[in-house]
């Protein structure tokens, strides 16, 4: 029968010591199967994140491919509509034609009739212009200045500040010289006329008859196809 001695504890030592436990550790793998651990490790990692770049590849391509065929199926539609307007089109064809034809003439007679005078609206013009001065028109003359001619002709400096383009003989008959001065006067208040000019007077009994010329400026040129006329005689 086995004996066990008791040894005394040496009084150096305290409890906490004698029961403490050494922490030394140490590892007894050989350092192939450490290495092997650590390859598969980092094989694991390698294969998951190629693993995650393919999914995200194939999800783009999936995305993209949608897209393509969206934008193809988009495009067949775009294509069937204009193929449906053209035939469309075509089937009025003369219309088209005939706006566009309408639409040269147009432009033509715009050129044509850039010089165009509405004599009517110039001529009510000057009644309306003499009515508050009692003057009352008994003759008309005009005449327009050819291109060529008026950049030769001596003609006097616009009272309205537009280029004259014609001069108007006008015969008539007032109560009095004091009448046919206004009549002048407010002659060089309408912007279509310039330079009212008196070249002769008579007395007539209880009438004055009188000549008077007055130039037609560019503001009086209107028309259908050109600038719209004003309705009224005035300014």
């Amino acid at each position: 029968m086995a004996q066990t001695t008791l040894m005394p504890l040496d009084p150096a030592l305290s409890p906490q010591q004698v029961t403490r436990v050494l922490t030394i550790t140490a590892s007894l793998l050989p350092e192939e199967v450490v290495a092997a651990r650590r390859a598969r490790r980092t094989r694991g990692w390698v294969l998951a994140v190629v693993g995650a770049v393919i999914l995200a590849l194939a999800g783009w391509y999936v995305v993209a491919d949608r897209g393509a065929l969206d934008a193809s199926t988009e495009l067949e539609s775009v294509t069937a509509e204009q193929s449906r307007l053209q035939r469309k089109q075509a089937g009025y064809g003369e219309v088209v034609n005939t706006q566009s034809e309408n639409i040269t003439i147009t432009k033509q007679l715009k050129t044509l009739m850039a010089k165009d005078l509405q004599w009517a609206g110039l001529i009510e013009t000057l009644r309306d212009t003499g009515r508050p001065s009692s003057v009352s028109l008994q003759g008309i003359t005009a005449t327009l200045v050819a291109d060529k001619a008026a950049t030769t002709a001596p003609v006097l400096p616009s009272t309205s500040g537009a280029a004259t383009i014609g001069t108007i003989t006008l015969i008539g008959t007032a109560p009095d010289k004091p009448s046919v001065a206004r009549y002048v006067e407010t002659l060089t208040q309408v912007s279509t006329l310039a330079n009212p000019y008196v070249t002769t007077v008579t007395q007539s009994g209880k009438t004055v008859t009188f000549v008077l010329t007055v130039d037609v400026t560019t503001r009086a040129l209107c028309g259908r196809f050109t600038t719209k006329c004003k309705t009224s005689g005035g300014n």
